[in-house]
């Protein structure tokens, strides 16, 4: 699979600033952003705008009078490109992303020393000359990807949350599926899979999905594990983003396995075949993900360690990685229904019965070992004192451990308990909303998406941030300038809205049969379109029991209304 590593074509797209947040010692600042000469003193800084996060390379036009040295510093918010002084020591696994240039005299073309990705630039003159900036640009850089997918409805919060969530994909998809574009620059599985079913419904993916799963497929250990980031197959920045160091060093990063994430490219692969119908790709895989069976089935929960084996979230007490137990349990269960699946596409009768076995296995354990999740008992750790959170009994849901009435019943149990930890990681909020949109709970995950989703937007993003602390109002301080500010993992909203306020979901590979159970919610209205590889499903609800749906050529599909019999339609458009 030597074709996985093979650098994928980027766009390039120059952007200017749109305006200079804030400067010192500078005479006319905002004459360079309509081409004229903005004068730098030395110790003179100038912070560029540019409205929005972009990836890529800063390009000044400017002239030195004379030698002298810049520094660019570069922000995802405007506090980040103020710290002059770098917050982590110099033993620390990343540092803030700045430039240090020292210019020649005359006129010239300067650029920072890599890619970088932010909103605001902070150019400082440490001189001794003096600096005419006479323009500035980013050239935006990103994998080719057509805009297919649309969401609009009347909650104008809900459709800010759909179009960060559009941006931030696009700006993680590049060589590979990016985490955080600014920070790690690498392919992680977990981020992957939440990655491609929002890009799917945006741009219906697939070439960049399957060069990931590839790249994934060649990080395998001995024992059938996989690697948790792709840096082996060549998933990471380094040098373009040198500020993080040479993480793909054998014995470092590349070695760390962690076992939701093998789950997750198990499942990964299921759901790149049900949205793509590329079942070549499942074949070619598949001695991969037999491999990666064999080693989920002898986990052991009550060995695992969080942090180290597995990951759930973000930790508030610490603000570290913490792990549930029981939510691992869930999702390995989840994993090995998704491999049945796989198997059975594959003619693999053997195989899928023995992970569906796996499947109910995992499940009667991790009740056994950790509580009845329909009782609103499931234990994030083995003693009677641990823990509850919404992650494990959401994965419980989406392993079938817990039915959607189930869900519903203790829903409000969960909820009112302040003492259940509640997801803070984009990822997490994902599967948090997933299940309860899947199960009913359609304008209690509405409002959560607000509630998310509102703090990004009210603090003036422009893409998803890894994580957010809603105890902490305002700006994400979890780690400053560690943070990311725009991260694949978090862009929900471009999935979920579609998939389950529209209501389109694929029932087999590549949209042969879809089903469409419309749910407004508390919407008044909501219409997108869906692109799919027979082209784009259109749907328009007025209401909940009304609307109209357009269907492309070669699909067929199955509406399902609350109170009505189900629905068989053909392609073509049909008022309901």
């Amino acid at each position: 699979m030597a074709e996985a590593i093979t650098p994928a074509a980027l766009v390039f797209t120059p952007h200017s600033p749109r305006a200079v947040a804030q400067s010192r010692n500078v005479t006319d600042p905002d004459a360079c952003l309509q081409g004229r000469d903005t004068l730098l003193d030395a110790g003179a800084s100038l912070v560029l705008d540019f409205g929005e996060e972009l990836v890529g390379v800063l390009e000044l036009t400017c002239e030195a009078e004379g030698a002298t040295q810049i520094e660019l510093i570069e922000g995802e918010d405007l506090e980040e490109a103020l710290l002059v002084k770098d917050p982590f020591p110099p033993e620390h696994w990343y540092h803030q992303p700045r430039d240090i240039l020292n210019l020649a005299p005359g006129p010239q073309t300067a650029r920072n020393q890599g890619r970088r990705a932010f909103r605001y630039a902070n150019l400082i003159v440490h001189g001794p000359g003096r600096l005419r900036l006479r323009g500035a640009k980013t050239i935006l850089e990103h994998a080719p990807v057509t805009d297919r997918g649309s969401f609009n409805c009347s909650d104008p919060l809900l459709n800010a949350a759909w179009a960060i969530s559009r941006r931030t994909v696009r700006l993680c998809m590049q060589g590979f599926y990016e985490d955080g574009v600014k920070r790690d620059g690498m392919l992680w599985i977990g981020d992957y899979r939440v990655e491609f079913l929002c890009s799917h419904y945006l741009f219906a993916d697939a070439a960049l999905a399957r060069r990931s799963l590839e790249m994934f497929a060649q990080c395998r250990h001995p024992n059938g594990s996989l690697s948790a980031v792709a840096l082996h197959a060549g998933g990471h920045l380094y040098p373009r983003i040198s500020y993080l160091g040479e993480l793909s060093k054998p014995g470092g990063l590349h070695e760390w396995v962690l076992d939701n994430y093998c789950a997750d490219f198990v499942s990964g692969v299921w759901e790149y075949v049900l949205h793509t119908g590329d079942t070549a790709l499942a074949t070619q895989l598949a001695p991969v993900t037999r491999g990666v069976i064999d080693y989920l089935a002898g986990v052991d929960l009550t060995t695992s360690v969080p942090g180290r084996n597995f990951i759930t979230d973000n930790q508030p007490e610490t603000k570290d990685w913490w792990g549930s137990r029981a939510a691992l349990g869930y999702q390995l269960a989840a994993s090995f229904g998704d491999a049945a699946r796989l198997a059975e596409l594959l003619g693999d009768a053997a195989l899928a019965s023995r992970c569906r076995g796996l499947c109910a296995d995992r499940r009667r354990e991790t009740v056994a070992k950790f509580g009845d999740p329909a009782q609103a008992a499931a234990r994030d750790d083995l003693t009677a004192s641990a823990t509850r959170s919404w992650h494990a009994h959401t994965a419980a849901y989406l392993a079938g451990a817990v039915d959607a009435a189930q869900l519903r019943d203790i829903y409000s149990q969960l909820q009112a308990d302040p003492a259940v930890r509640r997801p803070m990681a984009g990822f997490m909020e994902f599967y948090h909303l997933q299940a309860w949109l899947d199960a009913g709970l359609v304008v209690e995950a509405l409002d959560e998406m607000r509630s998310y989703y509102g703090q990004m937007l009210r603090s003036g993003a422009t893409t998803t941030w890894e994580i957010v602390d809603r105890r902490e109002p305002g700006i994400d301080h979890i780690q400053p300038a560690g943070r990311s500010h725009c991260h694949g993992w978090s862009a929900g909203p471009a999935c979920l809205l579609p998939a389950h306020i529209l209501g389109v979901t694929p029932t087999t590979p590549g949209y042969r049969t879809v089903d469409i159970r419309p749910a407004l919610g508390d919407l008044a209205w909501a219409e997108g379109d869906i692109p799919t590889p027979h082209g784009d499903i259109r749907v328009s609800l007025k209401s909940p029991l009304s609307g109209e749906i357009v269907l492309p050529e070669d699909i067929t599909g199955t509406l399902r209304l609350p109170g009505r019999e189900p629905h068989m339609l053909s392609a073509g458009r049909t008022i309901f």
